[in-house]
């Protein structure tokens, strides 16, 4: 059985319109989708209970985020026995015969942990690299990567049994792709981007830089400070950097990238505070 695992939280019409794409699903007895749902409140679980009545619906406890739904989620999928398990984001458009073919390959090489190509707007959009850019491209149907972003990943039972689940106490949100994988890197398994299968990001918003993230809206610098580095859900949350440079360059070398990326950091809200909003 191949368990399609998709963390959700209101973005109610995104989910309904991914889930309309698997529709497919319903006609495989080997395929599953599993949706968790963490406490919107915005109508998503009903919504999904009334028009897709055969996804498999786990709820959340409300304080998931991205990492510990998809825990719950593969938990799921192992209690279901599946033997590929595949992550997916609402805010995508998946097709059929990607998923199929990701499926596939991974049955047939489970040390593989395989990611579709993704795309925005017509273009190859993602980096899997710990450079931070693209990968080095193979001319082949396969990419060889560090890291994978989590829009469409699929990887084997036996990796869960091998490193465990995502670890959501460390990179609750952000990085809980990126910290899976490269463990997964590191444990011997084979990280790929896969250039014959396409996710086509349908709700992507690039990145805001840490100025304009740390001065948005009306708030007291108490605010600012916790929403910007200490909120879970934070891109520059300073636990979720420290443990993610710890995984990627050991104790030694999180103590020198760690400093220095805060100090930038901190150059750019000083410089940002005197341009106008």
């Amino acid at each position: 059985m191949t368990c399609i695992v998709i963390p959700v939280y209101n973005r109610k019409d995104l989910t309904l319109g991914c889930l309309d794409l698997l529709r497919w699903t319903r006609e495989r007895a080997d395929w599953r989708v599993i949706v968790v749902d963490d406490c919107s409140t915005d109508g998503t679980a009903e919504a999904i209970r009334e028009q897709h009545p055969q996804v498999d619906l786990v709820q959340g406890s409300g304080d998931l985020f991205w990492t510990g739904a998809m825990r719950r989620g593969m938990e799921r999928a192992l209690d279901l026995h599946a033997e590929v398990i595949i992550w997916l984001n609402d805010d995508t458009c998946p097709d059929e015969a990607s998923l199929l073919r990701i499926s596939e390959v991974v049955k047939q090489q489970p040390d593989m942990v395989l990611a579709s190509q993704a795309v925005v707007n017509g273009a190859v959009h993602c980096c899997h690299s710990l450079r931070r850019g693209p990968a080095p491209s193979s001319g082949g149907d396969f990419d060889v990567a560090d890291v994978l972003a989590g829009y469409q990943v699929a990887f084997s039972r036996e990796l869960v049994e091998k490193i465990g689940l995502p670890d959501d106490r460390r990179w609750p949100h952000y990085a809980g792709d990126s910290s899976y994988t490269h463990t997964a890197h590191k444990k011997g398994f084979k990280l790929r981007i896969d250039n014959r299968s396409q996710i086509r990001l349908s709700g992507y918003e690039p990145y805001r830089p840490v100025g304009r993230v740390f001065w948005a809206g009306k708030k007291s610098l108490s605010q600012r400070i916790h929403s910007c580095f200490i909120a879970k859900k934070s891109k520059y949350r300073l636990a979720t950097q420290w443990h993610l440079d710890v995984l990627y360059r050991g104790r030694l070398g999180a103590c020198v990238v760690f400093p220095a990326r805060l100090a930038v950091w901190l150059f750019q809200i000083a410089r940002e505070s005197v341009k106008p909003i």
